[in-house]
Formats: structure tokens, sequence, C-alpha cells
């Protein structure tokens, strides 16, 4: 009796036993806008480890930003590896620009999953940024 007693008490702690947990971590924000206006940022710090990170440097008055933000979006909407981090200079002659030696806007970083810069976008060249973003998200890892 005392033997499938125990046999029945393994059976049961065995069934209770540890399981797989659901996966609790929430996939990281698409777009962070990171800085208030002209603050300074640690790009280390906002890269978004096993994601494409794109760091856009933007301001308000600037027109071109507006229109690589949008073709930025419409390129990465569906792809869940590519992720926006934006940065604010404000006027231009602001802390952060100084930083990280924007000079010129539209200004994009486009760093890998592993938080490698890969590429530098300035000007008409921001413009293809969602597709090289989409081109890193599909490497090997």
């Amino acid at each position: 009796m005392r033997l499938v007693l125990v046999a029945v008490l393994a059976a049961v702690l065995a069934a209770c036993g540890p399981r797989a947990a659901p996966s609790s971590v929430a996939p990281p924000d698409k777009v962070v806008q990171v800085n208030v206006t002209g603050q300074p940022v640690d790009l280390a710090a906002v890269l978004v480890p096993g994601h494409v990170t794109v760091v856009d440097f933007w301001a308000t008055w600037c027109a071109g930003c507006a229109v690589v933000d949008e073709q930025l979006m419409a390129a990465i909407a569906a792809e869940p590896a590519v992720v926006v981090r934006k940065i604010d200079i404000g006027d231009g002659d602001t802390p952060v620009a100084r930083q990280h030696k924007v000079g010129a806007l539209p200004h994009v970083r486009i760093y890998d999953r592993a938080g490698n810069l890969r590429y530098v976008l300035a000007g008409n060249d921001a413009l293809t940024a969602g597709d090289v973003a989409k081109s890193l998200a599909a490497e090997p890892r």
C-alpha cells in the first residue's frame, strides 16, 4: 500500500513539475522617441539587442525628415526585427547634434542585430533607410 501511495505521489508531482513558461518578454516598441529636444543621448543604451535599430535624427522644422519617416515606416511596418529610435536634435546647434556630429538632416544611422553601426545615411540617401534596414534584418543570424 505504501509503495502504491509513493508511486501515485511521484506521478502527481511529476505532472505538476516544471513546465515551459509562456514567453513573458514583450516585443520592443517599434518606435521610441529617446530624448528631450536637443538633449544628449547614449546611443549604445538605445540599441535593441537582437533587432536592427534605425536611429533617426530629426527636427520638427525638417521637411525632409518627415518624408524619410513616412517612407521608412511604410517599408518596415511588417518587419518585426526592425525598430526605430528617434532623436530630436532641435534647432540643430544642440548638445545632441554636437555629440553625434549631425550637421545636416535627414540623418539616419542603422545598426545590425549585434549593435554594429553598418550605415550612415544623410540627405537623400536617408530615403533608402527602410530598404537597407530590411536587408539587414534578412541577414542570417
